[in-house]
Order: structure tokens, then C-alpha cells, then sequence
């Protein structure tokens, strides 16, 4: 038996994971970067549920139970920080009222906690605040746990190709017998028994290539990240779900989202400085504050969204869910699926999902065994106890030595950036990119170094304000008087 994957987000993962499990014979295609979609654009929440106990319980109570199976099999990507939702006076009562009921039915444990206990370990917070209540959020690593996927069904037989585009589908009468593809390892054909499309926001327009309409809405997020780590735990509002309302601690910085807004286009757009003026300003009514704190950048990502009926209006009341399409059923294309929609929380359920109904499909009489196999790390960053023998400091902000680019077994730079995390700190590249693009002085080297700085003053150019209107100009100096590149 042998699948075709087209997407490597979480869910695509998430699904090629569960099928290799099986023991199918699964190639994921991917026509960018791993992570460079949704997955690889997000605040980095691992869902309590909480979010979603009153405005979405199906997708809450999915959320919580993954959450805790993810904390036993994928420890390595989670950190339990747990988390607080926050009721401000003058905040509706009733709904705090709701969301404790549905908690209580959902089996979603919170408690309280007292006022005076919240100020003292979180002296940053409103003194407006009223009432709060303890619920087990905390922080899932994106980009550790897209690259323990990769290995762990690289390491069961599986295969997965970046910068490779599925282009068409090829059928014998009507069924899927294969995909043509054609990327980096040039044109060819993936002889194949089913195709599953977990393109995420893409999946509308992969469809369409297979002759089908399905009603995806992309929606965008802004987030902002902010550069020192003042809170250990997650700190929500305690309310319906909307903008900037959200405080999430993810390794060293501290991440504020987000915005929701329906788009047409799949693709994340650029930060915009308004958008990230309004942020600071609804995240100053939990932290009032915040003007004070040292903005790094913004990003953007795009939720792929799922609405059968394709009727949205607000992309915030459309479900949190997620949907597993079997179009032999629904559309007389035998051996092709659609996941869609869903969370980065739930994606090890929708690749199970997807799995049980493949398998029914397709007679595949083998069971799911993502919920007892632990998905491991393998390669883990040397600490540099003897930094001579690391070799030279690339990277000041993150440490990151020579050797740690030489032990990273990623294949790409972008990737060799989310395993040892260069240019991610402070100054965002300024003083090591060309170190590390430059070290190997391989070809294309000028191309990436710009790419990799347009990415990053993307997102510092939406809060150029403050310490980030210095770094930028410092940046364009460094950039035009010391490595000669052309002043901007």
C-alpha cells in the first residue's frame, strides 16, 4: 500500500506519522520549506481547551485530550507551563459562569486562584483583575516538533521531498494510481493507491487542480514577540476569543496574538504597523505596561479554516475543528482524501483520524498506533561546556558555535536556523547572518543572506518603533557600510 502526502505541516505530518505507523508506504511532498505555512506560524499554544470551552466545546475537549497524550509521547516538544484565564471587573459574569460549566462537563480541570497569589507571581498584570482560574495550557514547540516528526517517519521507512510541487493527479478509471510532481529532484511520478491533501490553507486550490470545490477560508493572524521571557505561564483573557487577548511564554521571549481576519489568498501577508499599534494596545489592558517592553518583531500566519457551507461573515465564529474528506464518497474520486481545518494541538488526532477512515477505504486491516509510540528527538544541541572546542561563535544572541551547525542533520538553511535558532534572538540577524550564511560561501550565498534579512525586517519594519527603529537602522548601516550591500 503506498500514500501520497501533499503538505508537510502538522497535519500532513500528523497523517504520513499515523499511516507509516500502519506500516504504508508514505511519501510526503511538500512545495516549500517544512514549516513554512501555518504550522511554522503560529504562537506556539498548546490548547487546554480553555480557549474554546463556551465558543467551539468540540474542538475544546479535542484539545485538552490531546494535550495531555501529547505531554506523555512528544515530551520533548512540550513545555507544561500551565496557564491562567483572567476576568477583569466590568468583564461579563455570565460568561465566566458558562465557561466553568462547561469545564466541569467537558472534564477540562481548572481551579482558582486567588487574586493576591496571581499579582505576586505575575506583578506585570492589571490590578483590575477580579477573578482567575488555573487551566493545564502550555507551550508546544513547533519547529522541534515538525523535525522529531521528519525523523521518526524518515526513520520508519517513509520519505519526504521539499521544494517539490504536486502538479496533477493520475487515475486509472476512477481511482487515484499516482501524482506527478516536479521540484528540486526535477519531474516525476509517485506511483501511489491514495493521495491525501493536508495543504492547510492551500488545500482550496489543491483541490481544484483535482477537479473539486472545497470551501477552505483562509484567515491571517498577526502576533507580536516580544524579546525577554516576563512571564512563565500562558495568561488569557477570560472571555469570547478575540484580539489580542493572549500572552504565551515560548523559550525566551514572550508571544502576543492575535488578530483574526478573513482573507481570499492563502498566503500570510506582510505585518502591518497599524494592526500592531491595535495589538499593543488591547495587550496593554492585561499588561498595562507594555509600551515598555522591547517589541522584536511581528509575523503573520494563516489559519486554514473550514466552513462546508462556505458562508463565514466573522472567521471567528467558524469552527475550530477539523473535517477528514473521503472524496471516493463524496465526489466519485476513489484513493483521494482532504484533512482540513483543526489545530497544531490536534494534529496527531487528525492523522488518526484520516488513518482510520483510509484504512476502511482502502481494506487496510492494520491498526492506529500514534497514541502508545513515543515520537523522539534524536538530535539534541550540544551544550558548549568547552566553547573552544565548538569552534568560532556564529551566533552571540543564541549561542550558537560552529559545531552546532555541523551536528544539525537539516538539509536546507532555513532549517538549520529552527534547529539552532540563529538570528531568531535580539538583533535578528544583524550580526550573524552573514556569519552563517557565509561560512561555507556556497553558491547562492548572496541570495539567501537577502532573503533571510527581508524576512526578518518584515517583521521588524511592522514595529519599527523604539529599540526596533534603532536595530533597523543599524542594520541597513551594517549591511551598506560593512558587507557592501546596496544601501536601502
Amino acid at each position: 500500500m503506498r500514500v501520497v502526502v501533499i503538505g508537510a505541516g502538522a497535519t500532513g505530518l500528523g497523517v504520513a506519522w499515523d499511516l507509516t505507523l500502519r506500516g504504508i508506504d508514505v511519501t510526503v511532498v511538500e512545495a516549500r520549506e517544512l514549516g513554512a505555512g501555518t504550522s511554522g506560524r503560529f504562537h506556539g499554544l498548546l490548547h487546554s481547551g480553555g480557549r474554546y470551552l463556551v465558543t467551539d466545546p468540540s474542538a475544546a475537549k479535542e484539545c485538552y485530550s490531546e494535550n495531555m497524550l501529547l505531554r506523555r509521547i512528544a515530551c520533548d516538544a512540550v513545555v507544561a507551563t500551565g496557564g491562567y484565564f483572567v476576568k477583569k471587573f466590568g468583564d461579563d459574569s455570565t460568561f465566566e459562569s458558562r465557561w466553568l460549566s462547561q469545564a466541569e462537563e467537558l472534564g477540562v480541570p481548572t481551579h482558582p486562584v486567588k487574586v493576591a497569589e496571581l499579582v505576586d507571581e505575575l506583578p506585570m498584570l492589571t490590578r483590575d483583575v477580579q477573578r482567575a482560574h488555573w487551566v493545564p495550557d502550555g507551550v508546544l514547540e513547533g519547529f522541534t516538533m515538525l523535525s522529531m516528526l521528519v525523523q521518526a517517519i524518515e526513520s520508519r521507512g517513509s520519505r519526504l521531498f521539499d521544494h517539490t510541487k504536486a502538479i496533477r493527479l493520475r487515475l486509472d478509471g476512477d481511482r487515484v494510481s499516482g501524482v506527478e510532481v516536479e521540484g528540486v529532484g526535477g519531474y516525476r511520478v509517485l506511483e501511489c493507491d491514495a493521495v491525501v491533501n493536508t495543504a492547510g490553507p492551500w488545500a482550496g486550490i489543491v483541490a481544484r487542480d483535482w477537479g473539486l470545490d472545497i470551501k477552505v477560508q483562509p484567515s491571517y493572524g498577526l502576533m507580536l514577540i516580544f524579546a525577554n521571557r516576563r512571564m512563565n505561564k500562558v495568561v488569557n483573557r477570560l472571555k469570547p476569543p478575540g484580539d489580542g487577548d493572549i500572552f504565551v511564554p515560548h523559550r525566551e521571549v514572550v508571544i502576543l496574538g492575535t488578530t483574526d481576519v478573513a482573507q481570499g489568498l492563502p498566503d500570510a501577508p506582510e505585518p502591518r504597523r497599524a494592526e500592531a499599534i491595535r495589538l499593543m494596545e488591547l495587550g496593554a489592558e492585561l499588561v498595562p505596561d507594555l509600551g515598555s517592553w522591547r517589541v522584536l518583531r511581528g509575523f503573520t500566519g494563516v489559519r486554514p479554516l473550514y466552513e462546508p457551507s462556505g458562508v463565514t461573515g466573522d472567521s471567528r465564529t467558524v469552527s475550530r475543528d477539523f473535517a477528514v474528506l473521503d472524496h471516493g464518497e463524496t465526489d466519485g474520486l476513489n484513493g483521494a482524501f482532504s484533512v482540513l481545518g483543526g489545530k497544531w494541538t490536534t494534529f496527531r488526532l487528525m492523522g488518526e483520524a484520516l488513518g482510520e477512515r483510509l484504512a476502511k477505504a482502502l481494506n487496510v486491516d492494520s491498526p492506529s498506533l500514534s497514541r502508545e509510540v513515543a515520537i523522539e528527538r534524536r538530535h539534541v544541541r550540544s551544550v558548549p561546556s568547552a566553547p573552544k572546542a565548538r569552534g568560532a561563535l556564529l551566533c552571540e544572541c543564541e549561542q550558537v558555535y560552529e559545531a552546532d551547525l555541523d551536528e544539525s542533520t537539516a538539509t536546507s538553511q532555513m532549517q538549520r536556523r529552527f534547529d539552532t535558532w540563529f538570528a531568531m534572538g535580539p538583533c535578528q540577524g544583524t550580526f550573524c547572518a552573514h556569519r552563517v550564511l557565509g561560512r561555507e560561501r556556497a553558491v547562492g550565498f548572496a541570495d539567501e543572506l537577502s532573503s533571510l534579512r527581508r524576512e526578518r525586517e518584515h517583521g521588524l519594519n511592522a514595529v519599527g518603533w523604539g529599540a526596533s527603529a534603532r536595530l533597523i537602522a543599524l542594520e541597513q548601516s551594517i549591511a551598506a557600510q560593512s558587507l557592501g550591500e546596496d544601501a536601502r
